[in-house]
């Protein structure tokens, strides 16, 4: 159990679009898939209706005079940080870290500044920093209200990003996570997270989430996607497995993805969609091939594991986007 989710995070594992990164044949499943009140003419109420005509112009420009306020306030906040005079506080929310650990070095609601987080995990760990962190403004939710994203270089190969947000006048760390050079990370402007990698030539995972406007992180979905079956297969369900065997099939030409919902291994529950590939390892799948006599159904059934059609998958992604919130 421990090797194979030490495979996921040396793939990159974490990871928020329909199997983005997840090969050829998943770029194919993506295809198939952000008043006025009147008054009368007197002079009297003539007057008294410029004075409230002028009103909301008044009352507008003191609702940008504040909105400029709060938002001078957030860059001051933001840009104290940069140069070390604040800081932000560590939850343990959005942690995803895998090599450079903050949950081992930093204590829940305890707040550092940047150069406290560095010295912290270079204590605890055997990297270095390399370089200045690098820092980007960016807009989770789209709300207009803008977070920080931080970058911060280690030696030898990882990275180290952040969301960083002002929640009440006060900076909170709402993600974390690492990535190196087979572990791809990106956060988009309006804080979606794509994170993947691969376990090998035919391995390839891809994890998806978000930071919403209001801070929360929160995981989408996952998907490890296995090309051409070399050996039996570990179905799992939560912490039980099931083993499925390859013996008889054409394992050049199959291909299975696992898809789950929650970002703690121990506590998924596991959909599996099979799927037919050519020499190209493109999907050639039909609706025949979901048929009882197919072979790789046959062995799924008798593990006793359910199997997944794409369109069953693509009903489970929607669903789960319209729960969390996630805009595909």
């Amino acid at each position: 159990m421990k090797k194979r989710i030490a495979t996921a995070v040396v793939a990159g594992v974490l990871m928020t679009a329909i199997l983005a990164g997840c090969g050829k044949s998943a770029d194919n499943a993506q295809a198939n898939n952000s008043l006025f009140e009147q008054v009368s003419e007197s002079g009297s109420e003539q007057s008294e209706n410029a004075q409230s005509e002028a009103a909301p112009e008044v009352k507008e420009e003191s609702q940008s005079d504040a909105q400029s306020q709060q938002a001078e306030s957030e860059s001051s906040l933001y840009d104290d940080f940069k140069a070390g005079n604040a800081k932000a506080k560590y939850t343990g929310a959005g942690d995803r870290t895998s090599y450079l650990e903050t949950s081992l070095c930093l204590e829940k609601g305890k707040s550092y500044t940047m150069d406290e987080i560095v010295s912290a995990l270079e204590g605890s760990t055997d990297y270095k920093k390399a370089s200045d962190t690098t820092y980007t403004m960016i807009d989770c939710g789209s709300d207009g209200i803008p977070e920080m994203l931080t970058e911060t270089f280690f030696d030898p190969e990882f990275t180290l990003y952040m969301i960083i947000k002002d929640i009440d006048g006060e900076l909170v760390i709402c993600f974390d996570q690492d990535a190196w050079s087979r572990s791809d990370l990106q956060v988009e402007a309006d804080g979606k997270i794509s994170s993947g990698g691969s376990g090998g030539a035919a391995i390839h995972i891809v994890d998806y989430a978000f930071v919403d406007a209001k801070g929360d992180y929160k995981f989408f979905y996952g998907c490890e996607e296995t090309l051409t079956l070399y050996n039996d297969i570990y179905l799992y369900d939560k912490t039980d497995y099931q083993v499925l065997p390859v013996d008889g099939l054409d394992v050049d030409h199959i291909g299975i993805r696992d898809y789950y919902f929650e970002a703690d291994y121990e506590q998924r529950t596991h959909y599996y969609e099979y799927f037919m590939i050519n020499d190209n390892y493109e999907d050639v799948t039909t609706d025949a091939d979901y048929e009882d006599s197919n072979p790789v159904k046959q062995k799924f059934n008798e593990c006793g594991v359910k199997t997944y059609t794409h369109a069953d998958i693509e009903a489970l992604l929607n669903a789960r986007a319209a729960d969390i919130g996630y805009k595909r």
